[in-house]
């Protein structure tokens, strides 16, 4: 009995509770208590003190004892309640017993309290114990069929006559029938095949006595036949048990089928993996190889025994050891990695390039567990790439190269566009061109260059053709003997020792000289760098030669046209002299209209650009203009002199200019139609003009253009004959002809022009 009893009196005297608790200790019962009297102290001490045991008076000035038990039976139910009365009757005792008290002591027989309360507690005890056995083992039996029928595996007892007792719902759905049309027939003849009958027959007399067998505590794969007579796979473990003194047999079932299928494939995939030509390779998460395939050993040259276990930094080149950490950590993070290239290092030490995809491996419970890698050789496809991408890069180059030739205007330009093409279209790091000077030093000076440190490397090159140490270089080389000079690694180059420190500073690792022939003779080199070591193979020199070819006959073609150009220029020097010495003899004959040609020039010269005209037009018109009254040479002074009215014979005379003066200029070639121009500058729209009356389209535009700058600046200056007449009546003049007389264009034109106040006749 505990000594830390806790007990409840439900007694209105204190002396009364008093004399039950002497009884108790005096009986070696130790306790602590809590008295009351009321229906609410009663239910309040149930919840806060929680008592071990009632002791209760069975009449109570406001309460009673018998509801005090309902109260108890219902809120405590596994407390014992004790009446403790002065008088009860037996038929009301045995009243209490059957509601629920645990037994009654009369208070003149205290002497009985401590046995009866020792009584109740263990009869307590014991209901308590028996009741958690009870609920245990109806748990146990409700955990073991619901493991039973939510298990995915089918669960079968036989009892020792092979008689089918227990089927699950996994079994009915694994085999086929439900337990209804099992339970009590024969397990063998159910779901056995014909095969194995007399063997289980034979072994089962056998467990029949002693619960052994030849399957018992074993897991077997075997056949089952379901309901519909499919027979299928399945493993099946037998375990023996002993129930009522009856050995029965415990078989748990799977299905198998799709694990067979599994296992078939799994075969199949294995047969694939070794036979492929790519390594694939499986990994632990630290990166330690697991698997390793002969298409890995092929690969990379180390037997499966070399490699698992091992960590796969061991086919890393040590500049790409951090890659294995960098992959490992996305696919970690649950990602695959697709076709990442990369290189690898070889058994013999031979360095590949391989295109891995890398996926991860997931267990049963979906946690990343490995890695799985599948690794190409992809040397000869990258060699082929890179060739490839060297040619594209060098045509590119060549191409842009071109487009420059044909584009170039001056010798300077040229060269200096040639360097940065090189660099930006070939992705060249610099290229400079250098002329080879014929001076006592034999210089090459460099021309221009291109690059972001090409101007401070050239200018410390200090070049020479001749054949000295600073002229052992590629450029040297290359002037002196015509040829393409390689240097396929600086580093190394013997040529190269009085630059080479320098040059690998810039990054600067291989080059080539090419030299630029004209007539024959090499007038200097085209220098470019690259920043890779062996650039400039065979191909590729192939075609920078072409380029080096195109840069001198570009180079030729440039001097030759700025030498055309100054001949032309001169030429047409020439001709503008030839035009102003014959305005100005013609001027010399006429006083009164001396720059009259030159006035009218400038006139129409503005009106062509006012109307748009290019300027090769514009200055077809302002030549033509100059000497658009040469004719007047044939016409006597005194007629263009005379201040008073013509007759119609020295009119006559007069209107013969432009016929002379086409005459005179028709068989000379001018790059404009001059001659018509002088021609057709009096002819009118409406055909009353002279000499030969043209009318409309059949008058040239540039002809019309001096026809109105002839009018209106005869009209504003004075003439033998009459005053000036003032831009006004100029303007009114040739607006009244526009459309009829004069071209309306060129009437608007140059009413614009005056108008404006911008041009002074």
């Amino acid at each position: 009995m505990p000594n830390d009893l806790k007990i409840l009196m439900l007694e209105d005297e204190p002396a009364d509770a008093e004399l039950s608790s002497r009884a108790l200790r005096k009986a070696g019962i130790g306790f602590s208590s809590v008295r009351v009297d009321t229906r609410n102290g009663f239910v309040a001490a149930l919840e806060e003190f929680r008592p071990d045991i009632i002791l209760a008076d069975f009449h109570l000035p406001t309460f009673d004892g018998m509801s005090a038990l309902a109260i108890a039976v219902a809120q405590a139910p596994d407390v014992p309640f004790i009446f403790v009365s002065g008088a009860m009757g037996e038929e009301l005792a045995i009243e209490t017993l059957h509601q629920g008290a645990a037994d009654y002591v009369l208070k003149d027989r205290l002497v009985k309290l401590a046995p009866a309360v020792t009584r109740a507690l263990q009869e307590a005890t014991e209901r308590s114990l028996r009741h958690r056995a009870e609920t245990e083992l109806a748990a146990s039996e409700e955990r073991f069929r619901k493991i039973a029928e939510s298990a995915q595996d089918g669960m079968i007892i036989v009892d020792q006559d092979e008689l089918i007792t227990y089927w699950n719902q996994a079994a009915e759905k694994i085999l086929g029938y439900t337990a209804a049309e099992t339970l009590g027939k024969p397990l063998h003849e159910l779901l056995a095949p014909a095969r194995y009958h007399d063997a289980f027959r034979q072994n089962w007399a056998r467990f029949r006595e002693t619960g052994q067998g030849e399957v018992v505590g074993h897991t077997l794969e075997l056949s089952a036949v379901r309901k519909g007579g499919e027979e299928f796979p399945i493993e099946l473990s037998i375990s023996s048990v002993k129930i009522d003194g009856r050995w029965h047999a415990t078989g748990i079932l799977r299905d198998i089928s799709e694990r067979r299928r599994a296992e078939a494939v799994r075969r199949e995939l294995a047969a694939i993996v070794e036979a492929s030509e790519d390594a694939i390779i499986g990994a632990a998460m630290d990166g330690h190889i697991t698997t390793w395939n002969n298409g890995a050993a092929k690969m990379y040259g180390y037997g499966a025994n070399e490699t698992i276990g091992q960590s796969a930094k061991m086919l890393v080149p040590e500049k790409r050891q951090h890659e294995i950490d960098d992959l490992i950590a996305i696919l970690g993070s649950g990602r695959s990695v697709a076709h990442h290239e990369t290189s690898r290092r070889r058994k013999d030490g031979r360095l590949i390039d391989v295109s891995v995809s890398l996926s991860p491996i997931r267990d049963s419970s979906g946690t990343i567990s490995g890695i799985s890698t599948i690794a190409r050789d992809i040397t000869e496809r990258k060699v082929a790439e890179r060739a490839l991408q060297r040619s594209n890069r060098f045509l590119r180059t060549l191409s842009r190269c071109n487009e420059t030739l044909v584009h170039a205007t001056d010798e300077l330009g040229l060269l200096g566009d040639m360097c940065r093409v090189v660099v930006e279209a070939g992705g060249f790091p610099m290229a400079w061109v250098g002329y080879a000077m014929t001076d006592e030093g034999q210089a090459i000076r460099p021309m221009a260059q291109f690059g972001e440190h090409a101007a401070e490397y050239v200018a410390t090159l200090a070049l020479t053709w001749a054949d000295s140490e600073r002229g052992q270089g590629p450029t040297g080389r290359a002037v002196r003997s015509g040829q393409i000079q390689v240097a396929e690694d600086i580093a190394t180059e013997a040529g190269f020792i009085p630059w080479r420190k320098r040059a690998l500073e810039l990054g600067y690792r291989s080059s080539v000289a090419l030299p630029l022939r004209t007539n024959h003779e090499v007038m200097g080199t085209l220098n470019i760098y690259a920043a890779e070591v062996g650039e400039f193979g065979e191909d590729e020199v192939g075609l920078l030669a072409e380029l080096a070819a195109d840069l001198a006959f570009g180079i030729v073609t440039v001097r030759t046209r700025a030498e055309q150009q100054e001949s032309a220029h001169k030429l047409e020097k020439a001709l503008e002299n030839t035009i102003q010495a014959i305005a100005t003899t013609i001027e010399t004959r006429d006083p009164y209209t001396a720059g009259h040609q030159q006035r009218v020039s400038r006139l129409a010269a503005a009106i062509a650009r006012e109307m748009g005209l290019n300027q090769a037009r514009v200055t077809g018109v302002q030549r033509g203009a100059e000497i658009h009254d040469i004719g007047k040479i044939y016409v006597p002074a005194e007629i263009l002199n005379r201040p008073g009215k013509l007759s119609d014979i020295e009119f006559s005379m007069i209107k013969t200019h432009p016929q002379v003066g086409y005459d005179i200029i028709k068989d000379i070639e001018f790059p404009w139609p001059i001659a018509e121009m002088i021609l057709q500058h009096h002819e009118r729209l409406d055909g009353s003009g002279y000499p030969h009356g043209l009318t409309g389209n059949a008058i040239s535009l540039e002809a019309k253009i001096i026809a109105v700058a002839d009018v209106v600046e005869a009209m504003m200056n004075h003439r033998p004959y009459r005053p000036a007449l003032g831009l006004d009546s100029a303007l009114e003049a040739i607006d009244r002809g526009s459309g009829r007389l004069y071209d309306a264009a060129v009437v608007a034109a140059c009413t614009r022009l005056l108008g404006s106040g911008e041009f002074v006749v």
